[in-house]
This record gives C-alpha cells, structure tokens and sequence, in this order.
C-alpha cells in the first residue's frame, strides 16, 4: 500500500519516541474510556464585549475538485469567475496564518477579507488550481489527505507537485491518513481505533512534515465531523487550529480553536457566492 511506503518514513524517529508520543497522546482510564493529558492547557475565549462588523470578520470558502465529479466538483471557468468576483467587489483574500494573527490583537480589517481553501488534494490543484492561483496571487490553502499522494502517478497528486505548489502560493496542511471519520474511530474506543487515530491525527502531521520540510500547522476534518474528545487529540497532537464545516463568518473578537468553513456547491449561483462574501 502506497500509505505503508509513507509510513516508513517515521522510522527516523525512534520506536520510543513514538511510543513516549502515544502515552503523551492518550491516556487510558480504567473504565477502558480514553483521556487526553493537560485538560484546560489551552484557554479559547469569547470577549464578552464586541462590535459587529464585517470589518471583524472573515468568511472561508471551502472547495473541493475542479472540473471533476460529483456536487463539490465546479468548472474551472466557475472558479474564474469567482476569483474575478472577489476582486471586482473589493473583497482582500487573506491566508489563514494572517487571520490568526489577528486573533492574537484583535482589530478591524481596513476592509473585507475571507479565506480560500480546498480539501482532499486532487490532480486538478495542480494542472488547474495552481496557474490560477499564480494569475490571481491570491492565497489558498489546501488540505490533503496522505494516502491521495504518491511517488509517481499520472491521475493523482504528486509529492514533488505538492512540494512545487506549496512553494508557489497554495499552502499545504493536513486532512488526516486516510480521510477517515474521526468521530466513528472515536466511538469504538478500541486498541484498533485508538491507533488509528493517533496515525491519522498525528502521523498525518509528520509525514507532511517531512515531506514539505516544514511545519504543519492546521488540520481539516474529514466530513466535517468532530466532537470535543477528537478537538483535544488535535491540540495534544500538536495543531494550532482546526477547521471544520460548520457554516458561519469567523470573527476576530473570538479566539476559536475550531475555524468555520462555507461549503462552495457546482449548483451555486454567482450571487450566492457574492453574498457569502459581501
């Protein structure tokens, strides 16, 4: 399996450096149930007072393939449009590490941002997103998941592509192993799940890591599902944010840990689009 190659990779750490991450990862109670170490390390707060006003705040738009299958694939004269759109409206697309930034002194925009992202890691980001990306010079973060990327392929992602792409203006962060539901693996709380979210929280993170040779900073949830037990494995795992689909502008006022994302449908008319930005 292509992901077993990968996973070798993670022999440069020693096996009791992985198996010091797994006892810092998890804790076992005695009722079988899992607990994460440092409960309340982290504190995420809503300022009791704040203004509202678009200037505080930042949609993210979140899509998927171009010009593919199925109702999150759109065509690639659709994302023109759209990028045309933000910048015929005055709307500045800013990068997720800008907007968290901002979290740190939080303040008015001097106008309107939002953010773009993609999930999974398709061929299409490369052939189709990339020059677009380049064109427009606006900054866009996709999501893979490790087991869509290989060594050598003709109709799927490579690393080398992935490494290019991360160099020239789409910035790459994690989607977990396998695209799996992290909530279900959750819920079986069993010696199996519990291992393979540690490998599809964690190892997803180092894999990229040594891929990109950089630090992998925010994680997507596949599906969008999460609860508050796989939050904590994320913060324990080492990511600074997750992102989500809940739908809903993200303010600055709020220093959320998990950052929502607006679903971009093929189905959606051009002034849908408008309104999720205006």
């Amino acid at each position: 399996m292509e992901f077993r190659k990968k996973i070798t990779l993670i022999t440069a750490l020693s096996v009791s450096a992985v198996i010091l991450g797994v006892a810092v990862f998890f804790v076992w109670r005695g009722d079988g149930g899992v607990k994460t170490l440092f409960s309340g390390g982290h504190r995420w707060e809503v300022r009791k007072k704040e203004a509202h006003s678009r200037l505080l705040a930042s949609p993210v738009l979140l899509y998927h393939n171009i010009d593919g299958k199925g109702a999150f694939s759109i065509g690639l004269d659709t994302l023109r449009a759209h990028f045309e759109l933000f910048g015929r409206d005055g709307v500045q697309v800013i990068s997720f590490r800008e907007f968290f930034s901002r979290l740190q002194n939080p303040r008015p925009f001097i106008g309107k941002v939002m953010i773009i992202s993609f999930d999974d890691g398709f061929l299409s980001m490369y052939t189709k997103l990339l020059p677009l990306v380049k064109e427009f010079r606006y900054p866009v973060t996709l999501f893979v998941y490790v087991d869509n990327v290989y060594h050598r392929a003709k109709k799927n992602i490579t690393w080398n592509q992935l490494r290019t792409m991360d160099r020239e203006g789409i910035s790459i962060e994690s989607h977990t192993i396998s695209h799996a539901d992290l909530v279900r693996l959750e819920a079986r709380n069993t010696p199996e799940s519990r291992r393979r979210l540690f490998e599809e929280l964690y190892c997803s993170k180092r894999i990229l890591e040594l891929y990109l040779h950089r630090k992998i900073r925010y994680l997507a949830f596949p599906y969008g599902r999460y609860n508050l037990e796989v939050i904590e494995l994320c913060r324990y795992a080492g990511y600074e944010r997750v992102l989500s689909t809940d739908y809903g502008p993200n303010i600055v006022t709020r220093n959320n840990y998990c950052i929502r994302r607006q679903h971009i449908k093929n189905n959606y008319p051009l002034e849908k689009i408008k309104a999720f930005v205006k």
